[in-house]
């Protein structure tokens, strides 16, 4: 009884382990993708801060923003 109550619970526990892994693992390449979004967004501005350059900025920030859905959808994957 007690042998099946210990393998019982380690059953349990790898279940848990295995059903929470591609959660953190979707997590953890969201929070990449969100960091490398954020540092282009302010490479962005660092590069182009000129009134002038506006609309360079503007494609600078659009660009930014499609690599980040395309991280995003890579984490899907």
């Amino acid at each position: 009884m007690h042998k099946i109550r210990n393998v019982i619970t380690i059953l349990m526990i790898i279940v848990l382990t295995i059903s929470s892994t591609p959660n953190n693992v979707w997590a953890g390449c969201k929070s990449d993708c969100s960091d490398e979004y954020d540092s282009a967004i302010e490479s962005c501005k660092s590069q182009y801060d000129e009134p002038d350059d506006a609309d360079t900025l503007m494609s600078c920030i659009d660009d930014a923003k499609d690599e980040y859905e395309s991280c995003i959808e890579e984490c899907h994957n």
